[in-house]
């Protein structure tokens, strides 16, 4: 798969489908993770998993419409680009807090978001400023 030619929608499309895929596995393994992060309880977890289904739900209207504009691209990239220093600075401060299987787990999201936000970017250059319903 030549990566530079994927289409804006099955860049959008896939991200939907693995942060939707995360949250319910977040959801399905809520009680075995929440201590690897340090956590009292699974309710944090929770409500990451609610909050990436419903992001993933976003995503995937997104990719369904028939042009996907670059600012929508660029929103979704600068989405994602948020949860990736979010999470640099989740390890930052809670590093002592967290289990080095957090950490990993931390950090291996993070690089796939950041895949996703420089994919996302990469093809919102590729399109025109506005692009026209004709």
């Amino acid at each position: 798969v030549d990566i530079m030619n994927l289409t804006a929608h099955r860049i959008v499309l896939t991200n939907a489908i693995a942060t939707a895929a995360s949250g319910v596995l977040i959801l399905a393994a809520r009680a075995m993770l929440y201590p690897y992060f340090g956590l009292g309880s699974p309710l944090l977890l929770d409500v990451i998993a609610i909050g990436f289904i419903a992001y993933a739900g976003v995503m995937a209207i997104a990719a369904r419409r028939p042009a996907m504009s670059r600012a929508t691209l660029l929103a979704l990239a600068a989405a994602d680009a948020s949860w990736v220093v979010f999470s640099a600075g989740v390890l930052i401060v809670f590093w002592s807090t967290l289990d080095p299987i957090g950490r990993a787990l931390i950090i291996a999201v993070a690089l796939v978001v950041e895949a996703f936000a420089t994919l996302q970017f990469a093809a919102a250059r590729r399109l025109p400023a506005r692009v026209s319903m004709a």
